[in-house]
């Protein structure tokens, strides 16, 4: 035990605590020795221990809101652990593992006491060394700050301030003036403009950022909806930050892009265009950054072996059995595979996505809405009502012409109602709900045209026309409502995004109408009947080339949108980081944006469509 007192005496925080009172407490201390990644203290257990840490060094981490490790700190000799969870009486709030061997006295939670209440220095100096560790744990796994380097985010630390905030209580006012830049540490906060809710805020979310970034009064109030926990940043110093460190500027002002487009244009003109990246990504490491951010980018593949080999078999047993059952499931099949191939390939070119019961909606309201009100106008302006289809009608320009107008436009309302909203819409959305819906219309097409030759008694002939359907389906009305949905889309767009001018308001109506355009002239060119069958197969080639070449070229500029919002408001996710670790149970998780159901790749700390923090479902945690 003497031992055990001469080396408290010489510790630095314990000096002037009388013999006796550290020989009380050194009677309950032990040794403990740890190997080399053995664990001292475990993140979310109870904490009844602290540790003096003799020789050796350890490694400090924690679990971000998205479930992924961060390095808090590297710990030697002399340090003391584990006095947060003791001087807070809540649990551990960080793990903490030996490097190497390490040697540590041990105090249990009375030692502790007891030197607390004999020192009122060693008291102090651990109640404020475990304010700045507390701080700098939350900045750095749950904070917009975190992509700042550790050592200026401990300054950060020191000039934060934490607010209690009691349930009701008012955190800012709509209109007033901003002083403060917040970051909620605990605890929930409701958004209203004008009377209404517009967002809750949690853990890693922010708020007052648009008024300092603007220059402006506040644009919403926000309350407390229980006790909470809040970091507070003055605006002096939230500016300084700003103009210290091009990447957070960069973070701020893409979200601000995202959230208020209307207000980019004067943040910039207050603090100047966010900076990019001195080197500019090539695309190899586009496409590299791109596979490692999509593990399952792939998939298409398997959903295309699954859809073609169901329909490969329900072919087979419908020809060997000559059953009725086998026939319906072989035009179930041949009506549904191909499309649902092509949207699975649009969909696993998505870097930000959402649930797929939305895609399956936009596929089924296609069919159900976009199809009957198609055939209502064709047989109301074209073709007449009760009268026989006439393919030679397909002859003269003005049908195919009319029917591609008709035909896309009805698609496009279904594009519409699923891509409107407050939140940011990405070109990859207009490109997916386009195909989604544009594959809903096909799929009744196919299921309309075999059924016709299955009544016709024609059972052969509806399997062969199942099958080149299939077969041509990625050239058909997938590509064009995806094409006719960017165009949409442009015609929609506004605001800044990362730094750089939004489309002009002009140039994006062009855009609009050159892609309208595009994408109701590839769908006449393929309807058209030609003179001779020769002309007809090479204009179809034409149009399904062309299609397919326009739709890629527009896939590829839509996946480096996604990507370059994605590691501006995320930087981290843009650094050589390496691989997720073999076993790692998160590896492959979709994020999932409680506020507006964007489905992010893992380590995503803040959502690209609305701003506001992801976290990994409480079930995921445990």
């Amino acid at each position: 035990m003497d031992n055990f007192v001469e080396i408290l005496k010489g510790h630095t925080l314990l000096h002037g605590v009388p013999d006796l009172e550290l020989a009380s407490a050194a009677a309950t201390m032990e040794w403990m020795r740890y190997a080399d990644g053995e664990l001292l203290i475990r993140e979310g257990a109870v904490g009844d221990d602290c540790f003096f840490l003799i020789s050796g060094e350890v490694k400090v981490t924690a679990r971000s809101l998205v479930g992924s490790q961060v390095q808090l700190a590297a710990l030697g000799p002399g340090a003391l652990i584990g006095e947060i969870a003791l001087l807070s009486s809540e649990r551990r709030t960080a793990t903490v593992q030996a490097s190497g061997e390490v040697l540590a006295l041990r105090l249990d939670r009375e030692a502790f006491r007891k030197l607390s209440a004999s020192s009122p220095m060693f008291h102090e100096s651990l109640t404020y060394s475990a304010r700045i560790r507390t701080i700098h744990g939350l900045l750095s796994k749950a904070s917009i700050w975190s992509s700042i380097p550790d050592s200026e985010l401990r300054g950060l630390a020191e000039i934060t301030i934490l607010v209690q905030a009691a349930k009701g209580e008012l955190i800012v006012h709509e209109g007033a003036q901003a002083d403060c830049f917040y970051t909620v540490g605990s605890g929930s906060f409701e958004v209203c403009s004008g009377g209404k809710r517009i967002a809750v805020l949690r853990q890693g979310d922010y708020v007052g950022e648009i008024a300092l970034l603007t220059g402006s009064s506040h644009t919403a109030t926000v309350r407390a909806l229980e006790d909470g926990l809040l970091l507070s940043i003055g605006k002096e110093e939230f500016g300084f930050i700003l103009m210290q460190y091009g990447p957070v500027k960069r973070q701020f002002l893409t979200a601000l892009g995202l959230r208020r487009p209307e207000l980019a244009e004067a943040a910039e003109r207050l603090w100047g265009k966010a900076e990019q990246e001195d080197e500019p990504a090539s695309p190899a490491r586009s496409r590299s950054l791109s596979e490692r951010l999509q593990p399952n980018r792939q998939l298409w593949v398997d959903v295309l072996l699954a859809a073609g080999g169901l329909f490969l078999l329900a072919t087979v047993l419908a020809i060997w059995l000559e059953g009725a059952f086998w026939v319906y499931a072989a035009l179930a099949a041949g009506a549904l595979a191909g499309p649902v191939t092509f949207v699975a390939y649009a969909r696993s070119s998505q870097l930000l996505g959402f649930r797929l019961t939305r895609l399956i909606g936009a596929f089924a309201a296609s069919a159900a809405v976009a199809v009957p009100l198609a055939f209502f106008l064709e047989r109301r302006w074209l073709f007449g009502e009760g009268e026989a289809y006439d393919p030679q009608l397909f002859a003269q320009l003005h049908v195919p012409l009319t029917v591609a107008l008709i035909e896309e436009a009805s698609k496009l309302l279904i594009c519409w109602l699923f891509l409107r909203g407050r939140t940011h819409r990405f070109k990859m959305d207009a490109i997916v709900f386009g195909a989604a819906a544009g594959m809903g219309f096909a799929a009744v097409e196919s299921l309309v045209y075999g059924w016709t030759f299955w009544e016709a008694g024609a059972a052969g002939s509806m399997l062969a026309v199942l099958w080149l359907r299939a077969l041509l389906s990625p050239f058909g009305h997938g590509t064009w409502t995806a094409i006719a949905a960017v165009g949409l889309w442009f015609g929609s767009r506004r605001g800044i995004m990362n730094g750089q001018a939004a489309v002009s308001r002009a140039a994006g109506l062009w855009n609009m109408a050159g892609l309208l355009l595009a994408s109701v002239l590839l769908h006449a060119l393929w309807d058209y009947h030609f003179a001779s069958g020769l002309l007809r197969l090479a204009g179809m080639a034409a149009a399904g080339g062309a299609g397919i070449a326009l739709l890629l070229r527009l896939i590829r500029s839509g996946s480096a949108e996604e990507l370059r919002v994605l590691t501006s408001l995320n930087p981290a996710l843009g650094s050589a980081a390496a691989p997720p670790e073999e076993g790692d149970e998160q590896s492959g998780r979709l994020l999932s944006c409680e506020s507006c159901g964007t489905q992010c790749p893992r380590d995503t700390r803040y959502c690209p469509r609305c701003g506001q923090a992801l976290r990994l479902p409480e079930a995921a945690k445990s």
